[in-house]
């Protein structure tokens, strides 16, 4: 055993002699960081051999007589564990140590030695702490992509369900759904599968406001449930539609159309738009100024809503074609041919 240990020493020199030879053959400059490396090793290597000479003395390498075919390394891994150990110090652990080398001062050098030589000694102890770290990182890595994994699954379930009891709510073929648990899946289901609800309803209430209000009816508990989602996230639009159902239910039956929260629905429409800086959307004020008619709001409301409603010249033209308007406009004296220059002043 004393001449396998001799010849495991003269490998290690010549390993290190190659090392060496290499890196001056090959004209690498030295530098303060292979300074600072080498300093570090050293001292880890020699801090791992004195924790070993404390715990159990010094031990060569040796073959272990039971297990023949095991490999004790004795000292040599002590000093690999010393040397494990002052990295971990430098580069796991925190440390508000600023040292400099290329400043000369003795105090820098001794902080370095000295956290090395710590790293070292509890080589073995800061091994395995920064391994049950690791391991704890990717046990929590895991759990949070497990967890990740069944969100994502459950949400893809509320929003089928969602998505589903939408399309046979706004199918003529299909009988009226219990309304409760139409709403909340779609105040349950994300925002990408509310988007997609938004523009299913919006295109039943557009198509069929005139030729099938009964259908276009079933579009308002929808948009209800869009605007009291669980983000209470709020977009003008969903007021707007939902203004405009209100407006249009019950056909050519005044008395069934719901004006009051028409008129609130369209004003939240109109705000949200405004605070978002988003043009456009005239018919939000056209639509206002019909239900401000109809529940007798102020005159100024009214030409407010009537003014910018005209700066849109298809709305314009329509505008003088609605007997609503037009009645409006005479009882109060109010001229809507010279409303379009006015308003582009």
């Amino acid at each position: 055993m004393r001449t396998f240990n001799i010849i495991l020493l003269i490998f290690l020199a010549l390993i290190v002699g190659y090392l060496l030879g290499f890196y001056i053959s090959v004209d690498v400059p030295w530098s303060q960081t292979a300074t600072m490396f080498l300093i570090i090793t050293l001292a880890g290597a020699f801090g791992g051999l004195l924790y070993t000479v404390r715990d159990s003395g010094l031990e060569f390498p040796h073959r272990n007589p039971d297990k023949i075919h095991v490999l004790n390394l004795g000292w040599i891994a002590d000093c690999a564990y010393g040397i494990a150990g002052s990295y971990v110090v430098f580069l796991i652990l925190p440390t508000d140590l600023n040292i400099d080398l290329s400043t000369g001062k003795i105090l820098d050098l001794i902080k370095l030695l000295a956290l090395a030589l710590v790293g070292g000694y509890g080589g073995r102890s800061l091994v395995d702490r920064a391994l049950a770290n690791i391991a704890k990182d990717a046990e929590e890595a895991k759990q949070s992509a497990q967890e990740t994994k069944e969100k994502m699954i459950q949400i893809q379930d509320l929003d089928t369900s969602a998505l589903e009891l939408v399309h046979r709510h706004l199918d003529e073929d299909e009988g009226e759904l219990d309304i409760q648990p139409l709403k909340e899946a779609i105040i349950m289901a994300s925002r990408a599968a509310r988007f997609e609800i938004f523009k299913e309803a919006r295109a039943v209430r557009s198509a069929n406001w005139k030729k099938n209000v009964p259908l276009m009816e079933r579009t308002i508990p929808i948009f209800e449930a869009l605007i009291d989602n669980k983000e209470g996230e709020q977009f003008h639009r969903n007021h707007g539609q939902l203004g405009y159902a209100l407006k249009d239910q019950g056909g050519s039956d005044d008395t069934k159309k719901d004006w009051n929260r028409a008129y609130q629905e369209l004003t939240k429409a109109i705000d949200l738009r405004d605070q978002g800086g988003i043009e456009g959307f005239s018919m939000y004020q056209f639509n206002r100024a019909l239900c401000g008619i109809k529940l007798d709001k102020a005159f100024d409301s009214i030409e407010h809503d009537i003014q910018a409603t005209a700066r849109n010249h298809s709305l314009h033209k329509k505008m003088k074609q609605i007997d609503l308007i037009t009645t409006w406009a005479k009882q109060n004296q109010y001229d809507l041919e010279a409303l379009k220059k006015k308003a582009e002043k």
